[in-house]
């Protein structure tokens, strides 16, 4: 079953994380944000690892898409136009991490969320 309610919310967290992280270290760790909102996605959807597994490909594949997007627009900014033909093997080969990423951390959310629920579970202790 496809929960939209948390691919949309992992989404919107994975661009502002993204953009974030971009504007204040100058660096690219957007994999580990697919990680920890892949993660969370998973957490959401809960259910068994399959479903979690189709969630968290779903929004790794539309994060992956409008974050690989982004990122063409900022080298195209920065004046690598001319060499985008270079870079576009290695955009894709990102794409493709960052959806495995995503699928990852989706599944790891799932088991987090079933190993809470089931550590939580009141525990029924026999009277003497």
């Amino acid at each position: 079953m496809i929960k939209w309610r948390s691919i949309i919310i992992g989404i919107v967290s994975v661009i502002a994380l993204y953009v974030v992280s971009n504007i204040i270290s100058g660096l690219n760790i957007s994999l580990v944000d697919f990680l920890l909102v892949g993660i969370a996605v998973g957490f959401m959807v809960g259910g068994t690892y399959k479903e979690a597994l189709l969630n968290g490909t779903i929004f790794g594949v539309i994060a992956g898409i409008i974050v690989t997007i982004i990122l063409l627009i900022t080298y195209v900014l920065a004046g690598y136009g001319a060499v985008i033909g270079l870079l576009l093997s290695s955009l894709i080969t990102y794409l493709v991490l960052s959806i495995v990423v995503a699928i990852v951390g989706g599944v790891l959310g799932s088991f987090i969320k079933a190993e809470s629920k089931a550590n939580n579970s009141p525990k029924i202790t026999k009277a003497e």
